[in-house]
């Protein structure tokens, strides 16, 4: 996108600042395409100039257009309050392939206003029916290897650079959060959080890290897949701005698919109304089973360590978690921006 107010040098368009701003809320499947468009209406009507008439305008014919085709359309005035979306309902069968998942504690109370399984979304959920968008999750837990830290200077400079850059060419089609494990917890050193719709690329963007300077000093030690299953009225989930995240996997015991489901029912509102004393952790809960060795991923974000120790404390003692393999273990992390965390690494 261009300098604020400064004209491209070679499509001769000027952008002003509303209309980044407009842009910027645009989904970002079709945030390219807008832009392009907008460049070219700008030049045709010898205007010259992007504005943010232009903009909504671009963005309502793209989004007309894929409602007609029956793609998922995200909604930008969701995209400042996204909201942690809970787990299905777990009436059903008791097989663990159709069943459906059992809601992690910690989920708020769903509104009469949603249908019961639009909670996993935010946004309008009018109408009976609506078709659900995935945003496929990945946790990549990283250790970086000791020989990193005895190169020499230029090199480690070329090699944070090289791996910087190609997280950021990924920004338009992945969302990519950083964080640091740096002498909290020994399995790892550097954490990312990445969702997107599709897996081809969250596979792409891996190797590509690998395979700079800096990714062959990188070992995984941890990695976890999910998705996130929302309404298409809501933009991409997005995580909070917690300085703390923890991260578990959950794995349910058979016997937990065998109770009946007005049992699991019970066991599950326990399980909430323990986590609404806690109001300063958000809950996300990514289902895995299918793509992953565990069945979910409990995600814990806030800003107080001790709200996390606090939680988890209360969980144990909760009915659920006699059905809960507990061998898995979690990991926490500090939020940080990706050259913070490439400093931390030293060298």
């Amino acid at each position: 996108m261009p300098e604020t107010g400064a004209p491209d040098s070679e499509k001769g368009v000027v952008w002003t600042e509303d209309a980044q701003a407009l842009l910027k809320k645009v989904p970002f499947f079709i945030r390219k395409n807008v832009e392009k468009e907008a460049e070219e209406y700008a030049r045709q009507n010898s205007s010259g100039k992007v504005d943010a008439g232009v903009i909504a305008r671009i963005k309502s014919l793209k989004t007309d257009r894929l409602e007609e085709s029956g793609a998922p359309v995200e909604s930008s005035q969701a995209e400042s309050a996204p909201a942690s979306p809970s787990l299905p309902s777990s009436s059903g069968s008791g097989n663990k392939r159709t069943s459906s998942p059992p809601e992690t504690p910690g989920e708020e109370p769903q509104t009469t206003s949603r249908s019961a399984s639009a909670k996993l979304g935010e946004g309008d959920s009018s109408g009976s029916s609506f078709s659900l968008s995935r945003d496929f999750s990945s946790f990549s837990l990283f250790r970086l290897d000791p020989a990193w830290r005895k190169l020499h200077p230029t090199e480690i400079g070329h090699g944070k650079r090289e791996f910087h850059e190609i997280v950021k060419s990924y920004s338009n089609q992945i969302a990519v959060y950083s964080y640091c494990l740096v002498g909290l917890h020994g399995s790892g050193d550097l954490l990312l959080w990445r969702t997107g719709t599709s897996l081809e690329v969250l596979q792409e963007m891996t190797g590509k890290m690998l395979s700079t300077f800096f990714g062959r000093y990188l070992l995984t030690e941890k990695n976890y897949m999910g998705y996130l299953t929302q309404q298409n009225s809501r933009s991409l989930f997005t995580p909070s701005k917690s300085r703390f995240i923890h991260v578990k996997p959950v794995v349910m015991t058979r016997e937990w698919h065998q109770l009946a489901p007005f049992i699991r029912e019970v066991i599950e509102q326990e399980s909430r109304d323990i986590a609404s004393r806690y109001p300063g952790v958000r809950l996300t809960t990514m289902a895995s089973y299918g793509l992953d060795e565990s069945d979910y991923v409990m995600i814990l974000e806030s800003d107080s360590p001790e709200l996390l120790v606090q939680f988890n404390d209360a969980f144990q003692g909760a009915q659920i978690y006699r059905y809960i393999d507990d061998s898995q273990r979690g990991i926490t992390a500090i939020s940080r921006s990706m050259s913070d965390i490439l400093d931390l690494l030293g060298g």
